[in-house]
C-alpha cells in the first residue's frame, strides 16, 4: 500500500532592492562575493558561486537559501505560493 508523507521545510530569503546596505546584506546572507550590474534591462545582482556558476537576481526578486544550503532566485508571488511566512 502506498503512503504519502509531508515534511515542513524552512528556508531563508533576502530581497534584492539595491538600497544602501542591501548588497552587503546579500554578501553576508550568501557568504559569497557579488557584483551589482546596471544593464539596459535594469539593475541585477550576480552572486558568484564559482568561475562558471553565477546566480542572477533582478531588482525586486528574492534570493532563497534552501534547507540544504542551495541558493535559487524567485519572485515574491512564487515564494508565497509555495511557503507560509513564519516570522
Amino acid at each position: 500500500m502506498q503512503s504519502r508523507y509531508q515534511k515542513m521545510v524552512y528556508i531563508d530569503a533576502i530581497e534584492f532592492d539595491n538600497t544602501a546596505g542591501n548588497p552587503q546584506a546579500i554578501i553576508e546572507f550568501t557568504g559569497l562575493p557579488i557584483s551589482v550590474e546596471y544593464t539596459n534591462e535594469g539593475v541585477q545582482v550576480r552572486v558568484i558561486r564559482g568561475a562558471y556558476s553565477v546566480l542572477n537576481a533582478k531588482l525586486g526578486e528574492l534570493i532563497i537559501k534552501e534547507a540544504n544550503g542551495l541558493l535559487r532566485v524567485c519572485t515574491r508571488a512564487e515564494l508565497e505560493a509555495e511557503y507560509d511566512l513564519v516570522d
